[in-house]
């Protein structure tokens, strides 16, 4: 199959997301990444509980902190964008909270303000968004809110 490069010649781009690796929000993510925060050309790293992996990462030459790096160093972004999601297994699931949707959403919000300073204190000239993916209406849909 051939199909058209569309960044020939370009090597920046405007954002790192690192989200979750769970297949059940990625895609959602993306639209939300694009649409709501109207950011186009992105790298989209993943790995298990996204903030949970910054927050464990030992330096700034760990996997979790490389997949920040590289976008920053090599590909100029300009924003960080961190993004956790409700029910992640990383964490043990919504039923860690014994189903306390408030305690499980001011919990994430603590571990991406967490991994916040840690990505501010190695790129201090970045903007990091901090999104929460929570799951409404019975699971039936998600409600991305941004986190300050």
């Amino acid at each position: 199959m051939k199909t058209e490069f569309k960044f020939k010649g370009i090597h920046c781009c405007e954002a790192v997301v690192l989200a979750c690796i769970d297949f059940r929000f990625w895609k959602e993510t993306m639209k939300f990444v694009e649409e709501e925060l109207g950011i186009k050309s992105y790298d989209f790293p993943k790995l298990p509980g996204s903030a949970k992996a910054i927050n464990e990462c030992a330096s700034g030459a760990d996997v979790p902190m490389a997949c920040i790096g590289v976008p920053c160093d090599l590909h100029h972004v300009g924003k960080i964008v961190i993004a956790n999601h409700s029910d992640c297994g990383a964490y043990g699931g919504s039923a860690k909270f014994n189903g306390d949707d408030e305690a499980e959403q001011k919990f994430h919000e603590s571990e991406l303000k967490k991994a916040e300073e840690k990505i501010k204190a190695q790129y201090p000239g970045k903007e990091v968004v901090l999104v929460y993916a929570k799951l409404v209406d019975d699971g039936e849909n998600i409600d991305f809110l941004r986190v300050d």
